[in-house]
């Protein structure tokens, strides 16, 4: 915990700095801390620090912890000492995550991607579809804990889609022994 917050308040003071004296003073003091922390590109960006907010406009992506996501727009929303949630927008934002050797990746797609890193939950709005290990499921909105593996998809109030699952069940005797950890 110490050592997130260490990162975090790192991570807080090298905007601070960005706004203050340009990225060229700051970027070499502080490649190494910003290495496992989240890095956003996009066309501009906006830093409300009464809101204690981010928002990044225009081809936006943001990687962080293995993580990499995509859209229009990207709101950072920050506690006192952490990234409290990640908003993105787009038609369609996208999600990837890179899994464990014995995994393939997760890949997800909505219209609105909120990540909470707290809880490792991604909530997923608006033709959402979620891709893991050759599984899939769509509906018009997903709720999935990364580090559970635990899913709840359904229809908003004013949707009727249904929740469409594929389940990838292999051929045969080898292709499963290939995939048992």
């Amino acid at each position: 915990m110490l050592w997130e917050r260490l990162r975090t308040n790192s991570w807080a003071a090298f905007v601070a700095c960005l706004l203050l004296f340009g990225s060229d003073v700051c970027a070499a003091a502080n490649e190494d801390t910003l290495s496992s922390e989240l890095t956003i590109e996009g066309d501009s960006a906006v830093f409300l620090q009464e809101q204690n907010t981010i928002e990044y406009v225009g081809n936006v992506i943001a990687f962080m912890d293995g993580m990499r996501i995509n859209g229009d727009r990207i709101l950072v929303e920050m506690t006192a000492d952490r990234i409290k949630r990640i908003t993105t927008t787009g038609a369609p934002a996208s999600f990837w995550q890179k899994q464990n050797m014995t995994e393939r990746d997760t890949t997800a797609t909505a219209n609105t991607i909120v990540y909470l890193p707290a809880t490792s939950l991604l909530e997923l709005s608006g033709s959402a579809s979620l891709t893991q290990d050759g599984n899939a499921v769509s509906s018009a909105r997903i709720r999935y804990n990364l580090a559970l593996g635990q899913l709840d998809a359904g229809s908003s109030d004013f949707s009727q889609e249904r929740v469409r699952m594929e389940l990838r069940i292999p051929a045969n005797r080898a292709e499963q022994d290939s995939t048992q950890p």
